[in-house]
């Protein structure tokens, strides 16, 4: 082979020749020069592992004899020094021993003395050269490969980040969480300690600190920043990001770098600033300061920042939105509320002056009607015809008073508790019809106004309700109705069912009704009669929303009404009142009554009743006086009011089932029922009475509670 072939080689490599023969180490030497090397020679290991402290070797020629340490431990050493590095071993004597040896060792060839041609030589060390140029080459590539695998992660994870954060900024609606969220995502991606949001203020064309990091309160409190000035103004005015790359040098900052600013509102030194932009609007600003890490923003920062200002522009939108609502329906509320407050005093005052006035009316009567009775049982002579019907009188105004109470419980809608009687809507509908021949045909016949009356009954199951209140509300609609055909027409009332409901529809050709009278139908103390409180339809609308129902009116003047009552189909669970044939009677004599009650006068007026009886009763003004009784003797009933100072009537009635759980306990209520059954039941109530209730009913009611199983009744 031509010794010309090494003239190629453009930059000199160093060759390591290690040798304890000095002829071969200067036939190598003077060869390899002539081929364009740079040759280091040395006579043994120890001699050339002190060359590798030098220049880069490129390749290290060894003979594997040598004086100390031997060729495979210098082969092993230059490794360690230098892994690069290309070896080459050299002997006389070889053996295949060896040679495994030197490959386990990361020989690159094994070259057997003496040498054949001086090109063999060549050809290795110009091939252990390229191995080595292309093991660099390949290092370079790795390199430039994990860099950019770093980038391609590093891009990835901000596009992770925005995602995320576009996301987590779409749930947030208050501004200020907002923008503390957004500054927090900032500082966290771009790995700085100080930087700030600013929003702009367009009435004073100015911006201030809206959120931060690194900032002192004061700063806070106190920075604003005319548009224009600096970094941050420059940006806000021209709608355009800066990365300051050179602060001294950038001309937006004129040259200004003064570390005391370092806490300054602009979280100066300013060196990247973005605007925060709306359909090229500007919203405010976002800057940042270094890199705790110290090294520098590149454009991928701004483009980073930039989107990441984009989707937070859209969500600090988002947000005045909302708070600009929130603050519109605070302010409706507060209107609506005081127009409500007022609208309430204004009913309330309605209702305490028709109350008092039928009140007055109805007192009136029982005090004239107590002053005539006692004249008379003062006057000498007097029937006792005359005495029995006074105190029948008495008695009725007393009465009336008592449905008066209940007409304004009703209206004010404080019943709650849920009828569970067994209702046929077919047979309320003929009760109610009877109830009003009066009005429809004899009151009408004798004005000559003819009203046909047509009755449409469906085949509808039986649900739960009260017969009384339903029939009312029907007796109110067919008078209504009445009312509305003053030259005579057609009522129609049909019943059907419609998937969970019973439909009743009262319907006539009367003059019909006005939008706002329609509208206002069911408000308390409205009317268009001339006499009247208004309060018929109000309570006709509570009766039938306690029975869970709903009720609706369709009209227009001249062309009739009609009324649809809709009521849920509810299978009855009622297990009260017990049918006449069934009261018991009035049980043996001499049973032993607890009666409790803090009302005197009640308390008087059932001791009577329960003497007159033939019972012995005992009272007691209170919950725990009561149970204190209960524990020291036995009672076979015990009638409790419920509302009392210091323990409620269902305290008192849980307590005695407690004591004696086999005595029935009577509740006698002057409240409207407020308490849902399940919780009258838990509470060991057997019978409920409803203040004012007649003599007879409470007669009735101890009579089953001697006589009857346990469980809730209603009087």
């Amino acid at each position: 082979m031509a010794t010309d072939k090494g003239v190629s080689i453009l930059k000199p490599e160093q060759v390591l020749i290690v040798d304890d023969e000095r002829s071969v180490r200067e036939v190598l030497s003077a060869f390899l020069t002539d081929m364009g090397y740079t040759t280091l020679p040395a006579a043994s290991a120890e001699e050339a592992l002190a060359l590798m402290g030098g220049p880069e070797i490129a390749v290290a020629l060894v003979d594997i004899k040598l004086p100390g340490i031997d060729g495979l431990q210098c082969l092993e050493e230059i490794k360690k020094l230098s892994p690069q590095t290309e070896v080459v071993l050299m002997t006389s004597y070889a053996s295949l021993e060896t040679a495994i040896d030197a490959i386990r060792k990361e020989a690159y060839a094994y070259l057997q003395k003496p040498f054949e041609s001086l090109d063999e030589v060549w050809v290795t060390v110009r091939r252990a050269l390229e191995k080595r140029s292309l093991y660099r080459k390949n290092q370079t590539l790795v390199r430039d490969l994990e860099i950019r695998n770093l980038d391609l992660s590093a891009a990835v994870q901000r596009q992770k980040a925005l995602i995320s954060a576009g996301r987590a900024m779409g749930g947030i609606l208050e501004l200020q969480k907002l923008l503390d969220f957004f500054i927090g995502v900032v500082t966290e991606e771009l790995g700085v300690d100080r930087a700030s949001v600013m929003l702009l203020d367009r009435d004073h064309d100015e911006m201030w600190v809206a959120a931060s990091r690194g900032l002192s309160e004061e700063v806070i409190r106190n920075a604003r920043l005319k548009v224009g000035e600096g970094i941050a103004g420059w940006v806000a005015r021209e709608g355009k990001p800066v990365l300051v790359k050179d602060l001294k040098a950038e001309p937006k900052t004129g040259g200004w770098s003064n570390p005391t600013l370092s806490n300054s509102f602009m979280s100066a030194p300013i060196v990247l600033s973005i605007p925060i932009l709306l359909q090229e609007r500007v919203l405010g600003v976002i800057n940042v300061t270094n890199r705790r890490s110290g090294a520098q923003f590149y454009e991928e920062d701004m483009e980073f920042l930039y989107s990441l200002a984009g989707q937070a522009a859209a969500s600090i939108e988002r947000s005045r939105h909302f708070e600009d609502l929130q603050k519109a329906y605070e302010s409706l509320k507060t209107a609506q509320n005081r127009l409500v407050d007022s609208e309430r005093l204004k009913a309330v005052g309605q209702l305490a002056a028709g109350v008092a006035h039928d009140f007055n009316n109805l007192l009136n009567g029982i005090l004239g009607r107590a002053q005539l009775l006692k004249a008379r049982v003062e006057t000498i002579g007097t029937s006792p015809r005359e005495l029995l019907e006074e105190l029948e009188a008495i008695e009725r105004i007393a009465f009336q008073g008592a449905e008066n109470v209940r007409r304004i419980q009703e209206f004010s809608r404080i019943r709650k508790d849920v009828p569970s009687e067994s209702l046929d809507l077919n047979d309320v509908v003929a009760t109610a019809v009877k109830m009003t021949r009066t009005k429809w045909k004899d009151e009408c016949e004798a004005r000559g106004i003819p009203i046909e009356v047509e009755i449409r009954p469906g085949d509808i199951p039986r649900t739960a309700g009260e017969t009384g209140e339903i029939c009312r509300v029907i007796c109110n609609l067919i008078i209504n109705s009445v009312e509305a055909m003053p030259r005579g027409g057609t009522l129609s009332i049909a019943t059907s069912r419609e998937g969970d409901d019973l439909l009743l529809e009262v319907s006539d050709t009367g003059i019909g009704m006005s939008r706002e009278v329609r509208e206002r139908l069911f408000e308390p103390f409205y009317t268009t009669k001339e006499t009247g409180q208004g309060l018929g339809a109000s309570i006709i609308y509570g009766i039938v929303a306690r029975h869970q129902g709903k009720i609706e009116v369709s009209s227009e003047e001249g062309w009739g009404t009609t009324v649809r009552m809709r009521l849920p189909v509810i299978t009855p669970t009622d297990r009260g009142s017990l049918p006449p044939e069934s009261i018991p009677p009035p049980g043996k004599s001499g049973a032993k009554v607890l009666i409790i009650d803090d009302g005197e006068e009640n308390r008087i007026v059932f001791h009577a009743c329960v003497e007159a009886m033939g019972h012995r009763p005992s009272s007691a003004s209170c919950g725990q006086e009561g149970l204190a009784i209960l524990e020291k003797e036995p009672f076979d009933v015990v009638v409790t009011d419920f509302s009392m100072p210091g323990i409620s009537g269902l305290q008192v009635a849980e307590r005695v089932k407690e004591i004696r759980p086999e005595v029935p306990v009577i509740l006698v209520s002057g409240w409207a029922v407020q308490r849902d059954e399940p919780e009258v039941r838990r509470s060991g109530v057997d019978f409920v009475l409803q203040k004012p209730c007649s003599l007879a009913d409470f007669r009735e009611a101890v009579a089953k509670a001697l006589s009857s199983p346990p469980g809730v009744h209603r009087g």
